[in-house]
């Protein structure tokens, strides 16, 4: 009996340029999404992994030194989940997965990777200022590689979603470049932070930031014109 062929195949029964590219498009987005989620995974546990009691430890209070390491976790794990969180955001407006999407997810992964070593380093010689120094470049520069990510996306490539407008875009990309240094500069500014200290200063911050933002992006959407009626 005849018909029509079935929607993304062609007369000869093979699929049609259209469907094979967003089957690829659809392909190269889940692996990056896997690839990213699993990065960020690791370098959570790692996190964890890191905290152990110190050599020479005498099974007392005082020798533990655990706050310090607590204090380190806890700010670096706050640091990831907020950059995976924005990075969720920003791949959930993008469309089209290209090659310097992807070249630039990657050297964000790269970066967000190195953050148990610098949080290692800035646990065990946090009174020298070269340590916090290299991890404040850190943090500043996986904010500066998810701003990349979206600046191309969404200013150059133009593959975000259409209804994203232009104000909306380029709020979200001074978000992204603005507020790692922000944020780290309230956080050092304090001078001999007592245990728990700088992390719960990032998780006020973070509680007042996020819905601000959603309600400054609300505000900038325009509405919809309804044609009137003649």
């Amino acid at each position: 009996m005849g018909g029509s062929p079935p929607a993304g195949v062609g007369v000869s029964g093979a699929p049609t340029e259209a469907s094979l590219e967003a089957r690829q498009q659809k392909h190269w987005y889940d692996r990056l999404m896997l690839l990213c989620d699993g990065v960020f995974a690791i370098a959570i546990t790692l996190l964890a992994a890191d905290i152990r009691a110190p050599q020479g430890w005498r099974g007392d209070w005082e020798s533990l030194r655990l706050p310090g390491q607590l204090d380190g976790y806890a700010m670096s794990f706050l640091v990831i989940s907020i950059y995976w969180l924005a990075h969720r955001r920003f791949m959930a407006m993008i469309r089209v997965v290209d090659a310097p999407v992807t070249v630039l997810t990657l050297v964000m992964l790269g970066l967000v990777a190195l953050l148990p070593a610098a949080t290692r380093l800035i646990n065990a010689y946090y009174v020298f200022p070269l340590p916090r120094l290299v991890y404040a470049c850190l943090v500043v520069a996986i904010g500066a590689s998810i701003a990349l990510v979206w600046g191309y996306a969404a200013l150059i490539a133009k593959v975000v979603s259409v209804e994203v407008n232009a104000s909306q875009r380029w709020f979200m990309l001074l978000l992204m470049v603005a507020t790692p240094p922000f944020f780290l500069a309230l956080t050092f500014a304090i001078p001999r932070p007592v245990a728990g200290e700088i992390p719960l200063c990032l998780a006020a911050l973070f509680l007042i930031g996020w819905p601000t933002r959603l309600w400054v992006l609300r505000r900038l959407r325009k509405p919809r014109t309804v044609p009137s009626a003649r």
